[in-house]
């Protein structure tokens, strides 16, 4: 039976190495939202009639149909290319949406909103350095964007700087306190910082306020198993995974989080990450089986 106590800061304090290794790839994308879907051109071919307002509650598919026609009569069309790319991005046509802005770019070439897209599109491949340059372009003190907050947040997160993270992550709460990737990646950033208990209220909020559930619901675990309350963490697993695979998952953690850093590398430049359900899919057994990768010095 696992204890269901939670340890003094002081015990928690060492295991901030392994949860900082293990949240990198936890944190949430705003990668698949747009920045705008105004649903109308901010500018009409004069010579053809004027699309009709897309609806609210269009599929994917009617989306990007609308948006295809809309970009179609105005490549130039900043609020066009913008809808079209993000039409494509729903249907899962991220490279597709990246030549489109890439060419929408080069009509607007001051455009912060495209900026944006590209730039969290940037993050969603990887490529940070592309990312981070993109998204330095895309900021407005006039008009901020959580979205944008948020990537610049996760890119500091992924290169191991938490503490700058967090403030881009506080600064994306500011803008959309009940947005789930906002509250999520803030929820890391605590824990990462010292605060797995203030990083757990967030979780929840998280889980309730919806979005990619699954993976919060995993995070939630993940700190709750950092401050000893391992039943607590099978529990929260359970809602995604069997009983077996919750187990096998939270008795891994346990075990990670008893172990010294010796147990955890050979060498001081090995690193324990976790591996992450896909979107869309329930989570598989090895989710939170460890990776080692050697640094270089």
């Amino acid at each position: 039976m696992f204890e269901n106590t939670r340890p003094a800061l002081a015990r928690v304090a060492p295991r901030l190495g392994l949860v900082a290794a293990m949240t990198a790839a936890l944190l949430l994308s705003a990668c698949a939202s747009t920045s705008r879907n105004p649903g109308f051109l901010s500018e009409q071919d004069s010579a053809q009639p004027a699309l009709a307002k897309l609806p609210a509650d269009a599929s994917p598919e009617a989306a990007k149909a609308y948006w295809a026609t809309a970009y179609s009569r105005n490549p130039k069309d900043e609020a066009a290319a913008l809808g079209f790319a993000g039409a494509l991005k729903a249907t899962g046509e991220k490279d597709r949406a990246e030549s489109l802005l890439q060419q929408a770019a080069m009509y607007n070439p001051d455009s912060k909103p495209i900026a944006s897209e590209l730039g969290r599109l940037a993050l969603d491949k990887g490529n940070l350095d592309l990312a981070a340059k993109l998204l330095a372009r895309a900021e407005d003190s006039a008009h901020p964007d959580w979205r944008v907050a948020s990537a610049i947040g996760t890119i500091h997160a992924k290169q191991g700087q938490p503490k700058e993270a967090q403030g881009y992550f506080e600064r994306a709460y500011e803008l959309a306190p009940t947005e789930p990737a906002v509250l999520n990646n803030l929820a890391l950033s605590y824990a990462l910082n010292g605060d797995p208990a203030k990083a757990e209220q967030l979780l929840r909020k998280a889980a309730d306020a919806g979005g990619d559930t699954a993976k919060i619901r995993q995070n939630l675990a993940l700190v709750l198993g950092v401050q000893g309350r391992f039943q607590e963490a099978e529990k929260v697993a359970e809602a995604d995974l069997d009983s077996g695979k919750a187990q096998a998952n939270v008795a891994y953690l346990e075990k990670m989080v008893k172990a010294t850093p010796i147990q955890l590398g050979k060498t001081e430049s090995t690193k324990v990450a976790v591996a992450t359900p896909k979107a869309a899919e329930p989570a598989a057994a090895g989710d939170w089986a460890a990776e080692t990768t050697s640094e270089p010095a």
